[in-house]
């Protein structure tokens, strides 16, 4: 910006006194819809049903995208701030939750409200989850995520019960089709209630 910049203090945080411009410059980078070559996948669990799914998830993006850095986050145990963080860098994300009481898990539901207000510009996503009953958790993620400001590259994808063979064979499945829509292609991912053992 060409001003003569000898000093950045901010009222909190580190003061800048050495180049002060490379801050302003990563900065402009940073605010301008960032990106890596990572997918970041969160997802809270209750019976491991909704961690096979991500794993299986997972998998799935590994064989279509050997390239692509994957991060597996549980928001039950990791820090919200290095989730958000890596949501940050990543160029999509998936979110997965049981269905609760007719809803999300409260770790899921608290890093979505943390998610919209911190408005992220071009990114990927899709939610997905298990249930027992009603399987509402992934359409509400679905529309939270949508509702922030992320391209929604599919359908949630809900699975009753626990994964069986089938359905994680579904799961992996959708994470090729996901990976390929976050690279870019045309391709659109397919989710849908499944139901399981």
């Amino acid at each position: 910006m060409n001003l003569p910049l000898n000093m950045i203090c901010p009222s909190h945080g580190i003061i800048w006194d050495q180049d002060p411009g490379a801050i302003v410059r990563q900065y402009l980078e940073w605010a301008d819809a960032y990106q890596e070559n990572q997918i970041t996948i969160v997802y809270d669990t209750m019976w491991n049903s909704t961690r096979q799914m991500a794993q299986a998830i997972a998998r799935g993006i590994e064989s279509a995208d050997p390239d692509v850095k994957l991060k597996l986050m549980n928001a039950a145990k990791d820090d919200k701030n290095d989730i958000l963080t890596e949501i940050f860098s990543s160029k999509a994300v998936l979110v997965g939750s049981p269905t609760i009481n007719y809803g999300i898990s409260h770790a899921i539901a608290g890093l979505l409200e943390m998610i919209r207000g911190l408005r992220f510009k071009k990114k990927k996503a899709a939610a997905f989850g298990s249930y027992g009953w009603s399987g509402e958790g992934p359409k509400q993620i679905h529309d939270h995520l949508q509702k922030s400001g992320f391209e929604m590259v599919s359908d949630p994808l809900g699975i009753l019960w626990n994964p069986d063979r089938d359905t994680v064979a579904d799961c992996e499945a959708f994470g090729r089709q996901f990976a390929m829509a976050a690279a870019g292609s045309t391709a659109e991912t397919t989710g849908r209630q499944l139901s399981g053992n």
